[in-house]
Protein backbone atom coordinates (compact mmCIF):
# COMPACT_ATOMS: atom_id res chain seq x y z
CA UNK A 1 0.00 0.00 0.00
CA UNK A 2 1.52 3.35 -0.68
CA UNK A 3 1.38 5.74 1.79
CA UNK A 4 0.33 9.40 1.83
CA UNK A 5 3.75 10.69 0.80
CA UNK A 6 4.58 8.48 -1.45
CA UNK A 7 1.58 9.41 -3.53
CA UNK A 8 2.05 12.84 -3.22
CA UNK A 9 5.55 12.44 -5.11
CA UNK A 10 4.20 10.44 -7.05
CA UNK A 11 1.61 13.01 -7.96
CA UNK A 12 3.61 15.83 -8.08
CA UNK A 13 5.75 13.78 -10.64
CA UNK A 14 2.86 13.18 -12.87
CA UNK A 15 1.76 16.64 -12.90
CA UNK A 16 5.40 17.62 -13.97
CA UNK A 17 5.02 15.43 -16.95
CA UNK A 18 1.42 16.49 -17.59
CA UNK A 19 2.84 20.26 -17.30
CA UNK A 20 4.75 19.47 -20.81
CA UNK A 21 2.05 18.01 -22.69
CA UNK A 22 0.27 21.83 -21.61
CA UNK A 23 3.16 23.14 -23.03
CA UNK A 24 3.20 21.33 -26.33
CA UNK A 25 -0.54 22.16 -27.39
CA UNK A 26 0.45 25.80 -26.54
CA UNK A 27 3.09 25.59 -28.92
CA UNK A 28 1.22 24.02 -31.49
CA UNK A 29 -1.62 26.66 -30.97
CA UNK A 30 1.37 29.17 -31.70
CA UNK A 31 2.03 27.54 -35.18
CA UNK A 32 -1.78 27.76 -36.51
CA UNK A 33 -1.95 31.47 -35.30
CA UNK A 34 1.42 33.28 -36.12
CA UNK A 35 3.74 34.02 -38.49
CA UNK A 36 6.73 31.59 -38.20
CA UNK A 37 9.28 33.93 -36.69
CA UNK A 38 6.71 35.38 -34.05
CA UNK A 39 5.92 31.48 -33.24
CA UNK A 40 9.49 30.59 -32.87
CA UNK A 41 9.97 33.04 -30.65
CA UNK A 42 7.03 32.55 -28.62
CA UNK A 43 7.92 29.05 -28.59
CA UNK A 44 10.93 29.34 -27.22
CA UNK A 45 9.84 31.23 -23.91
CA UNK A 46 7.94 28.43 -23.39
CA UNK A 47 10.59 26.41 -23.85
CA UNK A 48 12.48 28.27 -20.78
CA UNK A 49 9.63 28.25 -18.55
CA UNK A 50 9.38 24.67 -18.80
CA UNK A 51 13.18 24.57 -18.28
CA UNK A 52 12.92 26.88 -15.25
CA UNK A 53 9.69 24.35 -13.90
CA UNK A 54 11.77 21.01 -14.29
CA UNK A 55 14.85 22.61 -12.85
CA UNK A 56 12.76 23.95 -9.70
CA UNK A 57 10.57 20.96 -9.20
CA UNK A 58 13.87 18.47 -9.30
CA UNK A 59 15.50 20.65 -6.64
CA UNK A 60 12.61 20.83 -4.81
CA UNK A 61 11.88 16.66 -4.79
CA UNK A 62 15.29 15.45 -5.05
CA UNK A 63 16.02 11.94 -5.49
CA UNK A 64 16.21 10.69 -9.53
CA UNK A 65 14.06 14.06 -10.73
CA UNK A 66 17.68 15.52 -10.59
CA UNK A 67 19.66 12.84 -12.35
CA UNK A 68 16.40 12.85 -14.98
CA UNK A 69 17.28 16.46 -14.95
CA UNK A 70 20.70 16.15 -15.68
CA UNK A 71 20.22 14.02 -17.98
CA UNK A 72 18.12 15.93 -20.19
CA UNK A 73 20.53 19.10 -19.59
CA UNK A 74 22.77 17.20 -22.09
CA UNK A 75 20.42 16.01 -24.46
CA UNK A 76 20.79 19.14 -26.82
CA UNK A 77 20.50 16.69 -29.60
CA UNK A 78 16.67 15.99 -29.47
CA UNK A 79 15.37 18.99 -27.28
CA UNK A 80 15.66 22.68 -27.68
CA UNK A 81 18.87 24.34 -26.19
CA UNK A 82 16.26 27.20 -24.33
CA UNK A 83 14.98 24.13 -22.10
CA UNK A 84 18.05 22.31 -21.54
CA UNK A 85 20.57 25.26 -21.11
CA UNK A 86 18.17 25.94 -17.71
CA UNK A 87 18.45 22.52 -16.86
CA UNK A 88 22.22 22.80 -17.03
CA UNK A 89 22.50 24.30 -13.77
CA UNK A 90 20.83 21.33 -11.92
CA UNK A 91 24.57 20.24 -12.06
CA UNK A 92 25.91 22.87 -8.99
CA UNK A 93 22.62 23.34 -7.21
CA UNK A 94 22.52 20.12 -5.58
CA UNK A 95 22.38 20.56 -1.45
CA UNK A 96 23.69 18.45 0.52
CA UNK A 97 22.30 16.19 2.83
CA UNK A 98 22.69 16.68 6.62
CA UNK A 99 25.58 15.60 8.08
CA UNK A 100 24.36 13.09 10.98
CA UNK A 101 22.59 10.91 8.49
CA UNK A 102 25.95 10.76 6.42
CA UNK A 103 27.59 9.80 9.66
CA UNK A 104 24.87 7.35 10.42
CA UNK A 105 25.76 5.58 7.04
CA UNK A 106 29.31 5.12 7.33
CA UNK A 107 29.21 3.76 11.04
CA UNK A 108 26.71 1.34 9.66
CA UNK A 109 28.38 0.67 6.91
CA UNK A 110 31.87 -0.47 8.45
CA UNK A 111 30.05 -1.56 12.20
CA UNK A 112 32.50 1.29 13.52
CA UNK A 113 32.32 4.63 15.40
CA UNK A 114 33.52 7.51 12.70
CA UNK A 115 36.31 8.45 14.50
CA UNK A 116 37.75 5.09 14.99
CA UNK A 117 37.46 5.13 11.21
CA UNK A 118 38.88 8.32 10.30
CA UNK A 119 41.24 10.88 12.64
CA UNK A 120 39.90 13.18 10.61
CA UNK A 121 36.63 14.08 8.66
CA UNK A 122 35.53 17.32 7.21
CA UNK A 123 31.50 17.49 7.74
CA UNK A 124 30.77 20.06 5.23
CA UNK A 125 31.49 17.96 1.29
CA UNK A 126 33.43 19.08 -1.55
CA UNK A 127 30.62 17.15 -3.76
CA UNK A 128 27.10 17.04 -3.56
CA UNK A 129 25.20 14.92 -6.33
CA UNK A 130 21.57 13.31 -6.50
CA UNK A 131 22.70 9.94 -5.29
CA UNK A 132 25.74 10.67 -2.83
CA UNK A 133 28.06 13.19 -1.77
CA UNK A 134 31.71 13.22 -0.84
CA UNK A 135 33.92 14.21 2.21
CA UNK A 136 37.63 14.70 2.63
CA UNK A 137 38.71 12.84 5.47
CA UNK A 138 42.08 11.13 6.90
CA UNK A 139 42.76 7.76 7.58
CA UNK A 140 43.29 6.39 11.40
CA UNK A 141 45.51 3.79 10.61
CA UNK A 142 47.11 4.40 7.38
CA UNK A 143 47.32 8.28 8.54
CA UNK A 144 46.37 8.67 4.29
CA UNK A 145 44.29 11.58 3.15
CA UNK A 146 41.00 10.43 1.33
CA UNK A 147 38.22 11.07 -0.54
CA UNK A 148 34.96 9.29 0.93
CA UNK A 149 32.18 8.79 -1.21
CA UNK A 150 28.63 7.87 0.93
CA UNK A 151 25.40 7.16 -0.42
CA UNK A 152 22.24 9.53 0.62
CA UNK A 153 20.43 8.68 3.81
CA UNK A 154 16.65 7.45 2.30
CA UNK A 155 17.54 7.23 -1.34
CA UNK A 156 16.88 3.56 -2.12
CA UNK A 157 13.22 4.28 -1.06
CA UNK A 158 13.26 7.69 -3.03
CA UNK A 159 14.52 5.94 -5.79
CA UNK A 160 11.90 3.31 -5.78
CA UNK A 161 9.06 5.72 -5.84
CA UNK A 162 10.52 7.93 -8.68
CA UNK A 163 11.28 4.65 -11.19
CA UNK A 164 7.76 3.35 -10.33
CA UNK A 165 6.33 6.40 -11.87
CA UNK A 166 8.80 7.37 -14.36
CA UNK A 167 7.93 3.58 -15.46
CA UNK A 168 4.36 4.42 -15.78
CA UNK A 169 5.32 8.11 -17.41
CA UNK A 170 7.55 5.89 -19.97
CA UNK A 171 4.55 3.32 -21.18
CA UNK A 172 2.26 6.31 -22.36
CA UNK A 173 4.97 7.86 -23.77
CA UNK A 174 5.66 4.88 -26.02
CA UNK A 175 1.61 4.58 -26.56
CA UNK A 176 0.75 7.97 -27.35
CA UNK A 177 3.63 9.97 -28.69
CA UNK A 178 5.98 9.56 -32.13
CA UNK A 179 9.19 9.87 -30.18
CA UNK A 180 8.31 7.45 -27.67
CA UNK A 181 8.12 4.78 -30.86
CA UNK A 182 10.88 6.36 -32.30
CA UNK A 183 12.93 5.89 -29.11
CA UNK A 184 11.17 3.14 -27.66
CA UNK A 185 11.16 4.92 -24.13
CA UNK A 186 10.21 1.87 -21.81
CA UNK A 187 13.31 -0.16 -23.17
CA UNK A 188 15.06 3.69 -22.38
CA UNK A 189 13.62 3.33 -18.83
CA UNK A 190 14.85 0.17 -18.51
CA UNK A 191 18.48 1.33 -19.22
CA UNK A 192 18.52 3.57 -17.21
CA UNK A 193 16.97 1.63 -14.34
CA UNK A 194 19.73 -0.65 -14.63
CA UNK A 195 22.15 2.68 -14.26
CA UNK A 196 20.61 3.68 -10.96
CA UNK A 197 20.81 0.42 -9.42
CA UNK A 198 24.45 -0.06 -10.91
CA UNK A 199 25.55 3.74 -9.78
CA UNK A 200 24.05 2.99 -6.11
CA UNK A 201 26.37 0.03 -5.46
CA UNK A 202 29.76 1.31 -4.68
CA UNK A 203 30.85 -2.37 -4.57
CA UNK A 204 30.33 -2.04 -8.50
CA UNK A 205 32.21 1.14 -8.55
CA UNK A 206 34.88 0.53 -6.80
CA UNK A 207 35.20 -2.40 -9.60
CA UNK A 208 34.72 0.12 -12.67
CA UNK A 209 37.54 2.57 -11.14
CA UNK A 210 40.14 -0.37 -10.85
CA UNK A 211 39.45 -1.45 -14.41
CA UNK A 212 39.71 2.35 -16.02
CA UNK A 213 42.96 2.66 -14.11
CA UNK A 214 44.01 -0.56 -15.09
CA UNK A 215 43.44 0.57 -18.99
CA UNK A 216 44.55 4.07 -18.54
CA UNK A 217 47.80 2.87 -16.32
CA UNK A 218 50.30 3.71 -19.59
CA UNK A 219 49.26 7.19 -19.96
CA UNK A 220 51.11 9.58 -18.50
CA UNK A 221 48.83 12.33 -19.05
CA UNK A 222 45.35 11.09 -17.36
CA UNK A 223 45.71 10.13 -13.91
CA UNK A 224 42.66 7.40 -12.13
CA UNK A 225 43.19 8.05 -8.37
CA UNK A 226 43.40 4.37 -6.64
CA UNK A 227 40.99 2.64 -4.43
CA UNK A 228 41.41 1.63 -0.90
CA UNK A 229 40.33 -2.37 -1.29
CA UNK A 230 39.74 -2.59 2.88
CA UNK A 231 37.26 0.10 2.84
CA UNK A 232 34.47 -0.69 1.09
CA UNK A 233 30.79 -1.49 1.43
CA UNK A 234 27.46 -0.51 -0.95
CA UNK A 235 27.06 2.10 0.73
CA UNK A 236 30.64 3.76 1.53
CA UNK A 237 33.83 4.08 -1.24
CA UNK A 238 36.50 5.52 -0.22
CA UNK A 239 39.16 6.50 -2.89
CA UNK A 240 42.39 8.16 -3.19
CA UNK A 241 42.34 12.31 -2.06
CA UNK A 242 43.22 13.98 -5.52
CA UNK A 243 43.32 17.56 -5.96
CA UNK A 244 42.89 19.92 -9.06
CA UNK A 245 40.94 22.48 -10.61
CA UNK A 246 37.48 21.84 -12.07
CA UNK A 247 38.03 22.07 -16.49
CA UNK A 248 35.01 23.55 -16.34
CA UNK A 249 36.85 27.16 -14.62
CA UNK A 250 39.35 28.05 -17.50
CA UNK A 251 40.16 31.28 -15.90
CA UNK A 252 41.71 29.13 -12.86
CA UNK A 253 43.47 27.02 -15.71
CA UNK A 254 45.21 29.89 -17.21
CA UNK A 255 46.18 31.88 -13.63
CA UNK A 256 48.08 28.02 -12.64
CA UNK A 257 49.64 28.06 -16.53
CA UNK A 258 47.62 25.14 -17.18
CA UNK A 259 46.45 24.55 -21.03
CA UNK A 260 43.08 24.46 -21.57
CA UNK A 261 43.69 23.29 -25.56
CA UNK A 262 45.73 20.46 -24.49
CA UNK A 263 43.15 19.59 -22.05
CA UNK A 264 40.60 19.35 -24.82
CA UNK A 265 42.51 17.49 -26.45
CA UNK A 266 43.38 14.92 -23.98
CA UNK A 267 40.28 14.54 -23.10
CA UNK A 268 38.65 13.79 -26.47
CA UNK A 269 42.33 11.43 -27.11
CA UNK A 270 40.95 9.57 -23.51
CA UNK A 271 37.25 9.01 -24.71
CA UNK A 272 38.14 7.67 -28.36
CA UNK A 273 40.17 5.26 -26.55
CA UNK A 274 37.75 4.33 -24.16
CA UNK A 275 34.92 3.65 -27.44
CA UNK A 276 37.37 2.33 -29.80
CA UNK A 277 39.76 0.44 -28.14
CA UNK A 278 38.33 -0.40 -24.37
CA UNK A 279 35.06 -0.49 -25.22
CA UNK A 280 34.28 0.65 -21.96
CA UNK A 281 33.18 4.46 -21.10
CA UNK A 282 32.50 6.97 -18.24
CA UNK A 283 28.98 7.87 -19.88
CA UNK A 284 28.55 10.54 -16.73
CA UNK A 285 31.09 13.72 -18.35
CA UNK A 286 29.93 16.77 -16.82
CA UNK A 287 32.51 19.08 -15.54
CA UNK A 288 32.15 18.14 -12.04
CA UNK A 289 33.27 14.26 -13.10
CA UNK A 290 37.08 15.74 -13.99
CA UNK A 291 39.87 17.66 -12.46
CA UNK A 292 43.15 19.32 -14.20
CA UNK A 293 45.90 18.18 -11.89
CA UNK A 294 48.52 21.25 -11.13
CA UNK A 295 50.56 18.89 -13.01
CA UNK A 296 48.81 19.52 -16.01
CA UNK A 297 47.12 15.78 -16.12
CA UNK A 298 43.08 15.17 -17.09
CA UNK A 299 42.23 13.47 -13.76
CA UNK A 300 39.13 11.33 -13.77
CA UNK A 301 37.09 11.56 -10.47
CA UNK A 302 33.50 9.49 -11.22
CA UNK A 303 33.03 5.96 -12.43
CA UNK A 304 29.31 5.44 -11.11
CA UNK A 305 27.77 5.21 -14.57
CA UNK A 306 29.74 2.80 -17.33
CA UNK A 307 28.42 1.43 -20.44
CA UNK A 308 30.27 -1.56 -21.87
CA UNK A 309 30.48 -1.89 -25.60
CA UNK A 310 29.83 -4.96 -27.04
CA UNK A 311 32.91 -6.69 -28.20
CA UNK A 312 31.21 -6.79 -31.89
CA UNK A 313 30.67 -3.35 -32.15
CA UNK A 314 33.74 -2.26 -31.19
CA UNK A 315 35.48 -2.01 -34.37
CA UNK A 316 32.06 -1.13 -36.11
CA UNK A 317 32.34 2.16 -33.86
CA UNK A 318 35.71 2.88 -35.35
CA UNK A 319 34.32 2.42 -38.54
CA UNK A 320 31.38 4.60 -38.32
CA UNK A 321 34.24 7.59 -36.99
CA UNK A 322 36.89 7.21 -39.80
CA UNK A 323 34.03 7.17 -42.68
CA UNK A 324 31.94 10.34 -41.00
CA UNK A 325 35.88 11.71 -41.16
CA UNK A 326 36.04 10.39 -44.69
CA UNK A 327 32.66 12.03 -45.50
CA UNK A 328 31.59 8.98 -47.21
CA UNK A 329 27.78 9.06 -46.64
CA UNK A 330 27.61 5.55 -47.73
CA UNK A 331 29.98 3.70 -45.19
CA UNK A 332 28.36 5.97 -42.62
CA UNK A 333 25.01 4.33 -43.44
CA UNK A 334 26.45 0.62 -43.36
CA UNK A 335 27.87 1.19 -39.82
CA UNK A 336 24.81 2.83 -38.50
CA UNK A 337 23.01 -0.54 -40.24
CA UNK A 338 25.44 -2.79 -38.19
CA UNK A 339 25.09 -0.72 -35.29
CA UNK A 340 20.94 -1.56 -35.40
CA UNK A 341 20.54 2.24 -35.75
CA UNK A 342 18.51 1.92 -39.04
CA UNK A 343 14.86 0.69 -39.31
CA UNK A 344 14.69 -2.20 -41.71
CA UNK A 345 11.89 -0.52 -43.50
CA UNK A 346 14.49 2.70 -44.49
CA UNK A 347 14.80 3.49 -48.04
CA UNK A 348 18.73 3.71 -47.98
CA UNK A 349 19.23 6.04 -51.28
CA UNK A 350 17.50 8.68 -49.21
CA UNK A 351 18.56 7.83 -45.97
CA UNK A 352 22.11 8.36 -47.54
CA UNK A 353 21.91 11.27 -49.11
CA UNK A 354 20.46 12.90 -46.00
CA UNK A 355 23.43 11.58 -44.42
CA UNK A 356 26.11 13.22 -46.79
CA UNK A 357 23.85 16.81 -45.99
CA UNK A 358 24.74 16.43 -42.35
CA UNK A 359 28.15 15.30 -42.85
CA UNK A 360 28.54 18.29 -45.06
CA UNK A 361 26.98 20.94 -42.87
CA UNK A 362 28.57 19.49 -39.76
CA UNK A 363 32.11 20.12 -41.29
CA UNK A 364 33.59 23.80 -40.23
CA UNK A 365 30.72 24.68 -37.80
CA UNK A 366 32.39 26.05 -34.40
CA UNK A 367 31.49 24.07 -30.88
CA UNK A 368 30.56 27.47 -29.13
CA UNK A 369 27.22 28.69 -29.40
CA UNK A 370 25.71 30.96 -31.57
CA UNK A 371 23.84 30.98 -34.73
CA UNK A 372 25.66 28.67 -37.02
CA UNK A 373 25.77 25.78 -33.71
CA UNK A 374 22.29 26.69 -32.93
CA UNK A 375 21.27 26.02 -37.04
CA UNK A 376 23.37 23.01 -37.05
CA UNK A 377 21.32 21.56 -33.72
CA UNK A 378 17.82 22.09 -35.33
CA UNK A 379 18.72 20.43 -38.67
CA UNK A 380 20.19 17.29 -36.48
CA UNK A 381 17.02 17.41 -34.45
CA UNK A 382 14.46 17.45 -37.90
CA UNK A 383 16.88 14.92 -39.27
CA UNK A 384 16.69 12.64 -36.15
CA UNK A 385 13.23 12.80 -36.05
CA UNK A 386 12.43 12.58 -39.81
CA UNK A 387 15.08 9.71 -41.36
CA UNK A 388 14.18 6.00 -40.41
CA UNK A 389 16.21 5.51 -37.59
CA UNK A 390 16.16 3.91 -34.03
CA UNK A 391 18.06 4.06 -31.19
CA UNK A 392 19.03 0.72 -29.09
CA UNK A 393 18.35 1.63 -25.55
CA UNK A 394 22.00 0.60 -24.23
CA UNK A 395 23.98 3.77 -26.96
CA UNK A 396 21.11 6.52 -25.73
CA UNK A 397 23.23 6.79 -22.96
CA UNK A 398 26.26 6.61 -24.95
CA UNK A 399 24.99 9.61 -26.93
CA UNK A 400 24.02 11.58 -23.82
CA UNK A 401 27.84 11.30 -22.86
CA UNK A 402 29.12 12.37 -26.52
CA UNK A 403 26.70 15.18 -26.22
CA UNK A 404 28.36 16.58 -22.95
CA UNK A 405 31.74 15.75 -24.03
CA UNK A 406 31.47 18.24 -26.50
CA UNK A 407 29.63 20.98 -24.76
CA UNK A 408 32.66 20.13 -22.10
CA UNK A 409 35.28 20.67 -24.57
CA UNK A 410 33.88 23.65 -26.27
CA UNK A 411 34.02 25.57 -23.36
CA UNK A 412 37.67 25.02 -22.59
CA UNK A 413 38.26 25.56 -25.92
CA UNK A 414 36.00 27.60 -28.19
CA UNK A 415 38.23 27.67 -30.89
CA UNK A 416 39.00 24.15 -31.40
CA UNK A 417 38.60 22.83 -35.12
CA UNK A 418 37.71 19.26 -33.71
CA UNK A 419 37.08 17.86 -36.85
CA UNK A 420 40.84 18.10 -37.55
CA UNK A 421 41.76 16.99 -33.64
CA UNK A 422 39.35 13.87 -34.48
CA UNK A 423 41.52 13.18 -37.68
CA UNK A 424 44.85 13.65 -35.43
CA UNK A 425 43.73 11.11 -33.14
CA UNK A 426 40.91 9.09 -33.99
CA UNK A 427 42.79 7.47 -36.76
CA UNK A 428 46.31 6.57 -35.43
CA UNK A 429 44.04 4.90 -32.86
CA UNK A 430 41.74 2.98 -35.16
CA UNK A 431 44.71 1.68 -37.35
CA UNK A 432 46.61 0.17 -34.20
CA UNK A 433 43.30 -1.36 -33.21
CA UNK A 434 43.41 -3.17 -36.87
CA UNK A 435 45.81 -5.69 -37.31
CA UNK A 436 44.97 -7.80 -40.21
CA UNK A 437 48.23 -10.38 -39.80
CA UNK A 438 50.21 -10.77 -37.41
CA UNK A 439 53.15 -10.90 -39.85
CA UNK A 440 56.48 -9.51 -38.68
CA UNK A 441 57.03 -8.30 -42.99
CA UNK A 442 53.65 -7.53 -43.27
CA UNK A 443 53.62 -5.44 -40.25
CA UNK A 444 57.58 -3.81 -41.32
CA UNK A 445 55.55 -3.10 -44.72
CA UNK A 446 52.59 -1.22 -42.58
CA UNK A 447 55.27 0.80 -40.34
CA UNK A 448 57.21 2.02 -43.43
CA UNK A 449 53.90 2.72 -45.27
CA UNK A 450 53.29 5.19 -42.44
CA UNK A 451 56.55 6.80 -42.37
CA UNK A 452 55.92 7.48 -45.58
CA UNK A 453 52.22 8.31 -46.06
CA UNK A 454 51.47 9.10 -42.25
CA UNK A 455 48.16 7.42 -40.22
CA UNK A 456 45.80 8.20 -43.35
CA UNK A 457 48.46 5.90 -45.68
CA UNK A 458 48.33 3.38 -43.32
CA UNK A 459 44.93 3.26 -42.86
CA UNK A 460 44.42 3.27 -46.37
CA UNK A 461 46.75 0.43 -46.92
CA UNK A 462 44.82 -1.38 -44.11
CA UNK A 463 41.35 -0.87 -45.77
CA UNK A 464 42.97 -1.61 -49.31
CA UNK A 465 44.79 -4.99 -47.88
CA UNK A 466 41.14 -5.72 -46.16
CA UNK A 467 39.47 -5.78 -49.60
CA UNK A 468 41.77 -7.90 -51.19
CA UNK A 469 41.70 -10.45 -48.12
CA UNK A 470 37.84 -10.47 -48.54
CA UNK A 471 37.75 -10.63 -52.68
CA UNK A 472 40.33 -13.52 -52.33
CA UNK A 473 38.15 -15.22 -49.65
CA UNK A 474 35.16 -14.65 -52.22
CA UNK A 475 36.97 -16.13 -54.82
CA UNK A 476 38.19 -19.42 -53.22
CA UNK A 477 34.62 -19.58 -52.16
CA UNK A 478 32.57 -19.26 -55.22
CA UNK A 479 34.03 -22.76 -56.82
CA UNK A 480 33.20 -24.82 -54.36
CA UNK A 481 29.14 -22.82 -54.12
CA UNK A 482 28.95 -23.05 -57.89
CA UNK A 483 29.42 -26.50 -57.95
CA UNK A 484 26.72 -27.65 -55.21
CA UNK A 485 24.46 -25.29 -56.75
CA UNK A 486 24.78 -26.89 -60.59
CA UNK A 487 24.62 -30.16 -58.64
CA UNK A 488 21.43 -29.73 -56.85
CA UNK A 489 20.06 -28.41 -59.96
CA UNK A 490 21.07 -31.58 -62.50
CA UNK A 491 19.75 -33.64 -59.62
CA UNK A 492 16.19 -31.73 -60.06
CA UNK A 493 16.86 -30.45 -56.10
CA UNK A 494 16.11 -27.18 -57.44
CA UNK A 495 12.44 -26.48 -59.28
CA UNK A 496 12.90 -23.37 -60.81
CA UNK A 497 15.30 -22.80 -64.05
CA UNK A 498 17.21 -20.12 -64.21
CA UNK A 499 19.10 -18.17 -67.25
CA UNK A 500 22.70 -19.34 -65.85
CA UNK A 501 24.89 -17.82 -69.10
CA UNK A 502 24.74 -14.49 -67.36
CA UNK A 503 25.99 -15.62 -64.04
CA UNK A 504 28.81 -17.66 -65.40
CA UNK A 505 29.28 -14.46 -67.23
CA UNK A 506 29.47 -12.35 -63.92
CA UNK A 507 31.19 -15.36 -62.08
CA UNK A 508 33.99 -15.34 -65.06
CA UNK A 509 34.65 -11.73 -64.75
CA UNK A 510 34.84 -11.84 -60.84
CA UNK A 511 37.39 -14.29 -61.05
CA UNK A 512 39.34 -12.03 -63.65
CA UNK A 513 39.06 -9.17 -61.18
CA UNK A 514 40.22 -10.92 -58.15
CA UNK A 515 42.94 -12.37 -59.77
CA UNK A 516 43.98 -9.02 -61.40
CA UNK A 517 43.72 -7.28 -57.88
CA UNK A 518 45.91 -9.76 -56.06
CA UNK A 519 48.46 -8.92 -59.03
CA UNK A 520 48.10 -5.42 -58.37
CA UNK A 521 48.56 -5.81 -54.62
CA UNK A 522 51.84 -7.59 -55.50
CA UNK A 523 53.04 -4.92 -57.87
CA UNK A 524 52.22 -2.45 -55.25
CA UNK A 525 53.93 -3.96 -52.62
CA UNK A 526 57.05 -4.59 -54.80
CA UNK A 527 56.93 -0.70 -55.59
CA UNK A 528 56.75 0.15 -52.43
CA UNK A 529 59.96 -1.81 -51.24
CA UNK A 530 61.86 -0.30 -54.21
CA UNK A 531 61.00 2.84 -53.22
CA UNK A 532 62.01 2.31 -49.72
CA UNK A 533 65.30 0.17 -50.17
CA UNK A 534 66.31 2.58 -53.35
CA UNK A 535 70.09 3.49 -52.52
CA UNK A 536 70.64 0.12 -51.28
CA UNK A 537 72.31 -1.29 -54.48
CA UNK A 538 72.96 -4.90 -53.22
CA UNK A 539 69.27 -5.85 -52.35
CA UNK A 540 67.39 -2.40 -54.51
CA UNK A 541 67.24 -5.05 -57.91
CA UNK A 542 65.09 -7.95 -56.21
CA UNK A 543 61.94 -5.97 -55.38
CA UNK A 544 62.36 -4.30 -58.91
CA UNK A 545 62.24 -7.67 -60.51
CA UNK A 546 59.41 -9.06 -58.63
CA UNK A 547 57.62 -5.86 -59.78
CA UNK A 548 57.80 -6.39 -62.87
CA UNK A 549 57.33 -10.21 -63.27
CA UNK A 550 54.26 -8.77 -61.20
CA UNK A 551 53.41 -5.90 -63.71
CA UNK A 552 54.09 -8.47 -66.76
CA UNK A 553 51.66 -11.20 -64.89
CA UNK A 554 49.09 -8.44 -64.35
CA UNK A 555 49.21 -7.65 -67.99
CA UNK A 556 48.67 -11.36 -68.96
CA UNK A 557 45.69 -11.40 -66.24
CA UNK A 558 43.95 -8.34 -68.03
CA UNK A 559 44.49 -9.87 -71.72
CA UNK A 560 43.43 -13.59 -71.05
CA UNK A 561 40.40 -12.18 -69.21
CA UNK A 562 39.48 -9.85 -71.79
CA UNK A 563 39.74 -12.81 -74.29
CA UNK A 564 37.65 -14.96 -71.94
CA UNK A 565 34.57 -12.06 -71.94
CA UNK A 566 35.12 -11.94 -75.62
CA UNK A 567 34.01 -15.86 -75.69
CA UNK A 568 31.58 -15.54 -73.79
CA UNK A 569 29.79 -12.63 -75.60
CA UNK A 570 29.95 -14.72 -78.75
CA UNK A 571 28.49 -17.49 -77.49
Amino acid sequence: MIVPSQLKRTLAIFRLALSYWRDYRIIQRFQRQMPLAAAEQAAEEVYRQGGIRFRDEALRLQGLIVKVGQFLSARTDVLPLAFTRELQQLQDQVPAAPFEGIRAEIEKAFNQKLDEIFEEFETHPIAAASLGQVHKARLAVKHDQVAVKVRRPGIEELAKIDLNALGRIMKILRRWTRIGHRIDTVQLFEEFQQSVHRELDYVREQAHLLRFRQNFSKWDNVKVPDAYEDYIHSNVLVMEYVEGIKLSDVEKLRQYDLNPHELASTLVEAYLKQIVIDGFVQIDPHPGNFFAGLDGRLIFLDFGMMSDIPSEHIDVFGRLIEEALARNAAGVVDAMIDLGFVLPSANMEILTRAVDVMLKQMRGVPLQEGSALSGLVRDFQDFLYEEPLQFPAQYMFLGRAIGMLFGLVSHLEPDLDWMALLKDKALPMINEKRVLWDNQYYQWIRAQVEQVFGPAGKLAWDRAAEKIALWGQIGLRLPESLDKTLTRVGRGSVQTRPELTSVLRRLDHLSGQVNVAVFLLSAGMMSILAALWQGQKAVSWLPLLFYSGSAILTLAALVKAARRLTRRRRH
